[in-house]
């Protein structure tokens, strides 16, 4: 497993803190897009982290980053509207290391609603993972019925968010094709079980790597 490498890269509001883990030889690329930045959500959330580390232990150069106005990343919070280019910058910069490996986009909650949105209309992301995906009407997605790219869902079996069930039943309605994997006895935060939602998340880019 390679260590993080903490770096900035240029986004659109200003400089954008990361993390980086290099893998040799490459299966793939990640980016990682952590939680909702007003309720404590950074580029340190644990199923980030660990997610991050098992992406990387199974052969993937990943990148996780901080929003803009988390940590060091320069700018303010911008409701979502602007996330969605950080996510674009995080991609295009990943891309741009290693260009040659497919890109695949891990979203935990807040960072899930960005990664769809922009992943909906950019076709170079090949495919996603949306962990503890929100199903509430303050985190619209009526984009999920454009995604082409395959999507994986992570989510608890307890996630007050958004029950397996609902979950279920908006992808049977927009997204048919994408699967669900669940974590159970656990929340939206994976308490004391963010390890578990990251062998989770390995195990469906694993799956996802032998379909590129």
């Amino acid at each position: 497993m390679g260590d993080a490498r903490k770096l900035w890269i240029e986004g659109p509001a200003g400089r954008i803190e990361a993390a980086m883990r290099s893998a040799s030889p490459v299966r793939a690329a990640a980016v990682l897009a952590h939680p909702h930045p007003l309720q404590g959500g950074s580029l340190h959330n644990p199923v980030v982290f660990h997610s991050d580390r098992e992406l990387n232990r199974a052969g993937l150069t990943t990148l996780r980053f901080n929003f803009r106005g988390v940590g060091t990343s320069e700018g303010e919070y911008d409701e979502g509207r602007g996330e969605v280019e950080d996510v674009a910058a995080a991609l295009s910069w990943t891309r741009g290391i290693v260009p040659q490996a497919e890109l695949i986009l891990v979203g935990y909650s807040f960072g899930a609603w960005c990664g769809i949105r922009h992943a909906a209309t950019h076709p170079k992301v090949r495919a996603l993972i949306a962990i503890g995906l929100p199903v509430t009407s303050r985190f619209p997605l009526p984009e999920l019925e454009q995604l082409r790219c395959p999507l994986v869902v992570v989510q608890g079996s307890e996630d007050e968010f958004g029950s397996p069930a609902d979950v279920t039943a908006l992808l049977e309605r927009c997204k048919p094709d994408a699967t669900i994997r669940i974590v159970e006895g656990t929340s939206h935060l994976f308490p004391d079980r963010a390890r578990d939602a990251a062998l989770q998340v390995r195990a469906a880019a694993e799956e996802l790597i032998a379909t590129l």
